[in-house]
């Protein structure tokens, strides 16, 4: 039978009831104290961590409702059948992992205990796992120098909407320079690029996905001044012209207003930062400009793009690690997605130089 536990245990908007009670005899300072202690816990978990783990709950939540059980019954209760229903759904086994990671951490922020390596669910999971394989269902397209011109060409209506062309040109060239994931993308702020002159770009990327403690990360990115239309400097400085003198910049601190914000149909700059999706969108659509199916691009597919392109062009590892922020080669090497299988390919240098 279901308990009566909140049936909305994770928000992606605040995850106060995962460590407060809904009720509290405290004073009221102590009540303010619990209150921000909990927004400290939701803080503990990035966004896109937050969405996908609540979206993940609801639908365990929901798969309980149905067939009567209760959501906290443990790796001995509905985990096990709940696993083997996503399996036998067709979900990949990356889904199901984060389905448990987001079950696990309602357990724990809840008072309950839960071992993902209990014996009724781990040999579920590695039959699972052997089963279905992890090699994932699909990776983006890698947008390359060549793609990458074409996706920023200059359109025929340009000079009617001049602001939103040059805030799309800028937000290609300067994500595929850096490396950068769309959340980041999406998070700089007018404070963190600076032009340098006679070099390019540095882009400061205060928080990441691999640096949720905010120590900041430092990127470089090389101005082209031969391809104008190819030049991140270039195309960014276009854009701050633009930006710099939107309504929002009327503040005691300009410099932390968002670098990419909303334009409108008119070409007035809103100052609304734009959200991460909005990197997916404007991929998918320059693709289309460029003649592309856009099935297959995704916010990725600048950083995919990059680090491909590096490592064909002979960059050493260790460069291509830096400018991605890796720590570790092999991950830095999943975004390595050759088109061509025989460019570079090291057998050329053996069979053929045998006579």
């Amino acid at each position: 039978m279901r308990s009566e536990a909140p049936v909305n245990i994770i928000s992606a908007e605040k995850l106060r009831d995962l460590t407060i009670e809904s009720k509290s005899n405290g004073s009221a300072v102590l009540t303010a104290l619990k209150e921000r202690s909990a927004e400290y816990a939701k803080d503990s978990f990035g966004p896109g961590t937050q969405r996908a783990y609540a979206s993940a709950w609801r639908r365990y939540d929901a798969w309980c409702a149905e067939h009567d059980l209760d959501p906290f019954g443990g790796a001995a209760g509905p985990l096990p059948l709940y696993v083997t229903h996503l399996a036998e759904k067709g979900r990949t086994v990356a889904t199901i992992r984060v389905a448990l990671a987001a079950i696990a951490t309602a357990y724990r922020l809840a008072g309950h205990g839960l071992d993902l390596r209990d014996p009724h669910l781990a040999p579920v999971v590695e039959g699972i796992t052997r089963d279905k394989g992890v090699k994932p269902t699909r990776q983006a397209i890698p947008v390359g120098p060549e793609l990458l011109s074409k996706m920023v060409e200059p359109k025929t209506d340009e000079i009617f909407r001049a602001a939103l062309c040059a805030r799309d040109r800028a937000m290609l060239l300067v994500g595929f320079g850096g490396a950068l994931r769309r959340s980041e993308l999406v998070g700089l702020t007018l404070g963190d690029v600076e032009l340098v002159e006679g070099r390019g770009v540095i882009v400061m990327i205060s928080r990441s996905k691999t640096d949720q403690h905010g120590a900041g990360q430092n990127v470089a990115i090389y101005a082209n001044p031969d391809v104008p239309n190819l030049c991140p400097a270039r195309a960014l400085e276009a854009w701050l012209s633009f930006r710099r003198k939107a309504e929002d910049m009327e503040t005691s601190e300009p410099e932390k207003r968002p670098l990419w914000c909303a334009v409108s149909k008119g070409g007035v700059i809103t100052g609304q930062a734009l959200s991460d999706k909005a990197v997916v969108r404007l991929v998918k659509a320059a693709a289309v400009a460029a003649g592309h199916d856009p099935k297959g691009f995704s916010g990725h597919s600048l950083r995919a793009g990059l680090i491909t392109s590096a490592v064909e062009a002979g960059a050493e590892l260790p460069g291509v690690m830096r400018q991605a922020r890796h720590v570790a080669p092999a991950t830095t090497m999943r975004y390595y997605r050759p088109a061509d299988l025989w460019k570079n390919n090291v057998t050329e240098r053996i069979f053929t130089r045998q006579k």
